[in-house]
């Protein structure tokens, strides 16, 4: 089992290979055991699978190092996806990441000391559910990474019965290695281009930047061309967050951990000029006409109180546990609340037994 059964890499002469690769292949079930202290690379990779389940394994690095393996459980451009009853722990990009994948359901995991615990990337139909992310940089990421060959734009997400707590660690990763790297502590959920995310009945405690951070693909990517890539939706889209449970917690803000990150620097005027409140949730309403880029996503439609709240573009919404990172009017484009689509994973292994 996951607590007995251990695949030590300690000794491993190699400096990026993966604990366990496989590729090509279907109906592969990984069932039972832990693997620990790759000497930089991935615990588990698995690409091109048509029905992959992962279910009761553990990925470990001991400490949160910048040595470490970027992803503990990493499939990618496969299909029919199950990742259940896993833990991980310690990677220095997510500890389970999901990318490129089409029918994906991520439950009852537990992730922890990871700078994301979690990565949901260009993926269509995801649900991500009973998991818990403690102690991690951030909690989950869900978007759509540029310059992808397989999947350009990913949609079709579902959030919902997870919990999040305490995710302010210090972002250990080495600043300009990946995206990851540049992502300020403090968070629950991040979401970034992304098309049909619903956000519903999880639980936030003491995040305590922010429970929630949505923001356009050139706060992820300072270096973004538009240009360079026309089939990839870089803004939100039909974003519905709803029927959460938020406590920001009376803890200090990580303020040295925040600044040390590019995007954190943003982050933080944002909270000086809101008089440092801890808010429930960040929202980037820029006008990207600015940089030669008309808007055409949709504003979220949230509706966390009595009465839906449509995100005004001003810095007065603390109130409502609301705060923008800039001040345009964008009333025009309200989101739809559309709901997350059901579907059907075709051929996955059976449960482990």
């Amino acid at each position: 089992g996951i607590d007995d059964t251990y695949f030590d890499f300690s000794n491993s002469a190699s400096t990026s290979g993966e604990g366990i690769a496989a590729i090509d292949c279907s109906n592969l079930l990984f069932c039972g055991f832990t693997i620990q202290n790759t000497n930089g690379g991935n615990g588990i990779t698995a690409r091109n699978i048509t029905g992959l389940r992962i279910d009761g394994v553990g990925t470990v690095w001991p400490e949160s190092s910048p040595d470490n393996g970027a992803y503990g459980i990493y499939p990618v451009e496969s299909d029919d996806v199950i990742i259940e009853n896993c833990y991980a722990q310690a990677a220095v990009d997510a500890g389970i990441y999901s990318g490129q994948n089409k029918r994906v359901i991520l439950r009852n995991n537990r992730m922890t000391l990871n700078v994301f615990g979690m990565e949901v990337e260009n993926n269509i139909d995801t649900e991500v559910y009973g998991n818990e992310f403690y102690v991690n940089t951030a909690g989950l990421l869900v978007y759509d990474l540029a310059g992808v060959s397989k999947i350009k734009s990913g949609s079709n997400c579902k959030v919902y019965n997870n919990t999040f707590t305490d995710n302010n660690q210090t972002n250990f990763a080495e600043l300009g290695s990946t995206l990851a790297a540049d992502v300020p502590p403090g968070f629950g959920i991040i979401y970034s281009a992304t098309t049909s995310l619903e956000i519903t009945n999880n639980t936030f405690v003491d995040n305590e930047t922010g429970s929630i951070l949505g923001v356009a693909y050139f706060l992820v990517d300072f270096n973004y061309d538009p240009a360079s890539d026309t089939l990839f939706t870089f803004l939100n889209e039909d974003i519905y967050i709803h029927d959460n449970s938020y406590s920001t917690g009376g803890g200090t803000y990580n303020q040295a951990g925040i600044l040390d990150r590019p995007a954190g620097l943003l982050v933080w005027v944002t909270i000086a000029m809101n008089g440092f409140v801890k808010p429930d949730i960040f929202l980037d309403d820029q006008d990207y006409t600015a940089v030669g880029v008309p808007y055409a996503g949709s504003r979220p439609v949230i509706e966390e109180s009595s009465d839906p709240i449509l995100v005004e573009a001003s810095f007065a919404q603390a109130g409502d546990g609301i705060i923008t990172i800039t001040s345009t009017s964008l009333d025009d484009f309200a989101g739809t609340g559309t709901t997350h689509t059901d579907f059907d994973l075709v051929d996955v292994p059976s449960d482990c037994e």
